[in-house]
């Protein structure tokens, strides 16, 4: 998640409205509930569909049946022009349909299936200019099903609080989401771009009676449902916004909150692996890394490019000279480094340092709460860099790891969340 925003929820269900009445032989779920529009895919070549029992495909409504499927089969729907086509597995295929496709289950229980994943609700089926864009329509409960979960992981006894307080900040997030849609044809994608989301697959227990027991809460301040951005380990200290996303303003709701222990020198995220860390780069390593990803945040001499483009044509930095931190924030976060190099200077900022700083799998830095150290060989090139720092993610909001440790010591999920985003209050969307 990296936008923040204060949003009325005015018009989100109407962004979000019903896109076809229900056949009556449909199995027609979260009637009861506000539907949300989730984009599952944006420019696929071709979407597998199936499930468990029957289930139908229409062309735009139910007045316009395209074909049937039965338990198991997996049809496959392609653009052939700008038209949609189904095509069994035997090769045969529908007439060409201007869409968009809507997929329904006919059988209780048995959930569409779109790659291989199960989602309740229905799956949407529309030919852009790029491809397939393919959406499930599902009440925001049941979205919030498969996205809890995974954003707070698998849970143990005693940390409900915490799944609780997930549950409403995710649900807040969706709700001044779906406010602010537009017209691209959906709400929220369904990973991290977002908030990710794994369907039914993802869903458990723990989770399940979280979402159950917040239904319809939400976080507000001034009135106003907020995007409630949360991470997974602060490190001591959460930070405000300007401290990492640089380019963005401030939030009265989004403030470093420290996450001692009263009365100790722990912290309530010290349980995560990730409290306190040391990542070391290599000289070789280190100039692959800047001159792959460097120019995609701060450019030298020439307009900003793509991080993709970037990637396909990296810099040539000649020697990697130098590496210093220029000041920390607030809540002690690095505020900026600068880079010398035979090439020039650079000067990376907030949020940026991460995605330059990556790991040999191509995974983010940790966070930008570290100490550097740079270590030059005798022709004074960089021969190695020491990061010593804490936290994991951008550490805006709530501490996915301090509020386990909240949970832990008794704190409810209201008291857990009006901590991490101050002045706010915890109330029902409707």
């Amino acid at each position: 998640m990296h936008r923040v925003a204060l949003i009325t929820f005015v018009g989100a269900v109407a962004c979000a409205s019903t896109l076809s009445r229900a056949a009556s032989d449909d199995v027609v779920v979260d009637q009861s509930d506000n539907p949300v529009r989730i984009a599952l895919a944006t420019s696929a070549r071709q979407a597998k569909i199936g499930a468990a029992g029957s289930w139908v495909i229409y062309n735009h409504n139910t007045a316009d049946l395209v074909t049937r499927g039965t338990s198991d089969e997996v049809v496959t729907i392609e653009m052939r022009g700008r038209r949609l086509v189904a095509i069994r597995a035997n090769g045969s295929a529908s007439s060409g349909y201007t869409g968009p496709f809507i997929i329904r289950s006919r059988t209780p229980d048995a959930f569409i299936r779109y790659e291989g994943k199960r989602y309740r609700g229905e799956i949407v089926i529309s030919s852009t200019d790029n491809g397939l864009l393919v959406i499930n329509r599902l009440g925001v409960e049941s979205y919030l099903r498969g996205v809890v979960p995974i954003e707070i992981g698998k849970r143990q006894p005693g940390e409900e609080a915490a799944v609780e307080a997930q549950a409403v900040a995710a649900r807040s997030y969706a709700y001044s989401h779906m406010a602010d849609a537009g017209n691209r044809g959906f709400d929220m994608y369904g990973s991290v771009q977002d908030q990710d989301y794994g369907g039914v697959d993802a869903e458990n227990p723990m989770s399940d009676a979280a979402v159950a027991n917040t239904r319809n809460m939400v976080l507000r301040y001034g009135g106003r449902v907020i995007s409630a951005p949360y991470h997974s380990t602060c490190g001591g200290s959460t930070a405000a916004v300007s401290e990492v996303w640089w380019r963005q303003s401030d939030q009265p709701y989004l403030r470093p909150v420290s996450d001692r222990i009263p009365g100790t020198d722990s912290y309530y995220c010290d349980q995560s692996g990730r409290f306190r860390w040391t990542a070391t780069f290599e000289g070789d390593q280190l100039k692959s890394l800047l001159e792959k990803y460097l120019g995609s945040v701060t450019p030298a001499s020439e307009p900003p490019v793509s991080a993709s483009a970037a990637a396909s044509h990296p810099l040539s930095l000649g020697r990697i000279t130098g590496f210093m931190v220029e000041g920390r924030t607030q809540s002690d976060r690095v505020r900026a480094v600068s880079i010398q190099t035979d090439r020039g200077s650079y000067v990376v900022r907030g949020n940026d340092v991460r995605f330059v700083l990556r790991t040999p799998t191509g995974g983010l830095l940790n966070s930008t709460y570290f100490t550097a150290e740079a270590t030059p060989d005798a022709s004074g090139q960089i021969s190695r860099l020491v990061l010593k720092g804490g936290g994991y993610g951008h550490g805006i909001g709530m501490c996915q790891f301090g509020a386990m440790g909240r949970a832990r010591a008794g704190q409810d999920y209201k008291t857990i969340l009006t901590t991490y985003y101050p002045g706010t209050t915890v109330g029902r969307i409707d």
